[in-house]
Parts: structure tokens; sequence; C-alpha cells
């Protein structure tokens, strides 16, 4: 066998089937989000290089004819790729329904890239959140535990301390209170002492009273005998 016949293509096949290996897509959805991904570019460039409130009035007609152009582009580059496509084992005639389909604009939305990446940072922190909320459920018991033992024994130490001050402040009291009892009993002692020395001199005055009168009566009977 010649080693070029190898790549003859056989009766009824296509050269793009015989020498290139088709692009695999696995649904009719990876060929819509193709082609409106390569639309959407094209529409940029457009609205970038002919901005749309260039126009002074109304619509601009060259950006209008210029956008009919790109799509036309753009069907004829697909229909006339869609031999070299192969979409899940998908026929001939099928293939060329999706991609009228996907050409007559049931596209589905773009990929956002940023989307992704802000609902892959959510799944992430779900995940870490789920995470703690696992942990936490393993250590709150001991940890709230310890804690409330931790304040417990706070509480009992100040209560401890506050007793101590209180008994301090009574025995305080206490001492103030014996001292002045003592001292009243101390003046107690001297008024019933100056009264027993007032008594005294009472009792005193009466006996010196007395005693003058008989020293006056024996003046006055010595004085009759001189007589």
């Amino acid at each position: 066998m010649n080693i070029f016949e190898s790549n003859t293509p056989h009766s009824g096949d296509r050269e793009t089937d015989a020498g290139h290996r088709r692009i695999e897509l696995q649904s009719p959805a990876d060929l819509k989000y193709i082609i409106a991904n390569v639309s959407r570019t094209a529409r940029e460039k457009i609205d970038k290089h002919l901005p749309p409130d260039a126009a002074p009035e109304g619509e601009d007609a060259m950006r209008k004819r210029v956008a009919e152009l790109v799509d036309d582009y753009i069907k004829n580059t697909f229909a006339a790729a869609k031999d070299s496509l192969s979409i899940n084992g998908l026929s001939s005639l099928e293939m060329e329904s999706e991609l009228a389909k996907a050409q007559e604009g049931q596209e589905i939305e773009a990929f956002d890239t940023k989307l992704a990446q802000r609902l892959q940072a959510l799944a992430a922190q779900i995940d870490h959140q789920t995470l703690q909320l696992a942990n936490l459920r393993k250590t709150a018991p001991t940890d709230t535990a310890k804690k409330y033992q931790r304040e417990m024994e706070k509480a009992e130490i100040a209560h401890d301390a506050e007793m101590a001050r209180v008994v301090e402040e009574k025995v305080a009291m206490a001492r103030e209170m014996e001292v002045r009892s003592v001292e009243v009993e101390g003046l107690e002692e001297m008024e019933r002492v100056w009264r027993r020395g007032i008594e005294t001199v009472e009792e005193l005055k009466g006996e010196l009273g007395s005693t003058v009168e008989r020293v006056e009566r024996a003046k006055r009977a010595v004085e009759v005998l001189g007589e």
C-alpha cells in the first residue's frame, strides 16, 4: 500500500472528516455559548470603534451596516465550520438545527467570570462557616463550662473579699463602742465619788455646827462660873 493512500478521503467523505480531527463539544449549549461569546465580543468592538451615541441625529447608518456585515460573517463562519464540529454524537441535520437556533438568537447568557468568582468565594465562605459551626459544636459546651467556672470563681473571690470588709467594719465598730462604754463607766464612777464627797462634806458641816454650838455653850458656862 502506498503511504499516501492512507490520507486519501474515502468515497462519500469530506476532506475535513478524513484529514483533521473534529472539534468535540459536549452539548448544543456549548455551541450556543461559543456563538454568543463571539457575537458579544464583536458587538463590544463595534461599540468601541463606532459608539452608539456618536451619531448626531438618529441611527448611525454606517454602524448599522457594519453590524449587519459582522453578523453575516459570524453566521457564515459557523455554517462553514459545522462539518468540523462534533456535538455528542449528533447527526449533521441535528447539528444544522442547533446551529440555526443559535444563530436565530436562541443564545445562552455569556459566561460571567466575575460572577463565577463571587460564587466560588461564597461557596468557600459557606464551607468555612460550616467548619466553624462544626468546631463550635465540639468545643462550645466545654468552653462554656470553663467560662462559667471562671466566672463563679471570680464571684466567690469577690464575695469573700466583701465579707472580709464587712467583718472588719463590724469589728472596728465593736471596738469603738467598747471604748465608749469604758469612758461612760469611768464618768459614772467619778460621779458616784463626787456625790459621796458632797455627802461627806455635808456631814462634816453638820458635825462642825454642833461642835461650835457646844464650844459656845461651854464658853458661856465658864463666863458664868467666873462671875
